[in-house]
């Protein structure tokens, strides 16, 4: 069987590409390492480098080794940190989110579900969302598209919907609705920590301008003194206080300005997170 550090050294090696640099990276001697790719040589029963006076490099068969050595070592990785993440989740729930709404909905319920255990929630975009409910890195994440995955389960939840936020002597200000386009080549300000949405404005607005704010108290004082336009949703305004600020709320007519998001978890787990949609404990909020 070949030992680990052996492939490791392999690796450094076929990374560096001489023993003297492969050497300093793995902090041992150059003797040694010589002396470790001798006997993975006669462990594997191959020739792995071409040697000469002054130089030792890799052959073709060294190649095709120092390839697999390095998946293998890729691999040893992915599975310590999956036992990792599924002991925590033991012991956590782990949930992720694409965007505050869902966040701002979910995490007292989840507090109160999930007595006793610790609560943690991250916001992350939907491909590494699920590439952590893959590695265990999440329990539940609720994203902007649904998962047709087998052993994942995938429920809608709800829709939100993006407002400009405008002081009541703007311009906008009586508009019934307005489009990303007409706000075009603005400046807004905008919470730092809104997700997705950050792409959908700048997407839909390339021209526009945007000072995030790292807290949501210091944007809602800039907007309490400044003209300049914000984004608030349905339920940001709904259920945040400091969201609720005597500015008037323009929906934006464009279609991408509403997203439906997605509760997915792994297929075992539905009946432990299906609660958190739950509105009022009977029926479910979409």
């Amino acid at each position: 069987m070949v030992e680990i550090y052996l492939l490791e050294q392999l690796a450094a090696f076929h990374r560096c590409g001489t023993l003297s640099a492969a050497a300093e990276e793995l902090h041992i001697t150059q003797p040694s390492l010589s002396r470790s790719m001798q006997k993975l040589e006669d462990v594997l029963g191959v020739k792995l480098f071409d040697r000469s006076r002054n130089r030792i490099t890799l052959n073709r068969t060294g190649e095709m080794a120092a390839g697999y050595a390095e998946g293998i070592l890729q691999s040893e990785k992915v599975m310590e940190q999956s036992i990792r993440n599924y002991d925590q989740s033991l012991h956590t729930v782990s949930l992720g989110f694409c965007a505050p709404g869902p966040q701002i909905l979910i995490l007292p319920g989840a507090s109160a579900r999930f007595e006793g255990m610790a609560v943690s929630s991250r916001m992350e975009r939907d491909d590494a969302l699920l590439e952590g409910l893959h590695s265990h890195r999440y329990n539940c994440v609720f994203l902007s598209h649904p998962v047709e995955e087998e052993g994942m389960f995938c429920k809608e939840y709800l829709s939100e919907h993006l407002y400009l936020s405008v002081p009541q002597n703007h311009p906008a200000a009586t508009r019934s609705s307005i489009a990303f386009s007409e706000m075009d080549g603005q400046s807004f300000l905008m919470y730092k920590q809104v997700g997705i949405w950050e792409a959908v404005v700048r997407k839909m607005m390339p021209k526009a301008s945007f000072f995030p704010q790292e807290q949501l108290e210091a944007l809602g004082e800039l907007e309490a003194c400044s003209s300049l336009p914000s984004f608030v949703s349905d339920i940001s305004r709904e259920n945040l206080d400091v969201r609720k600020n005597g500015r008037v709320a323009v929906p934006f007519s464009d279609p991408e300005a509403e997203i439906t998001y997605y509760m997915v978890c792994r297929e075992e787990n539905k009946n432990r997170f299906l609660p958190l949609l739950r509105g009022d404990g009977n029926s479910f909020s979409a």
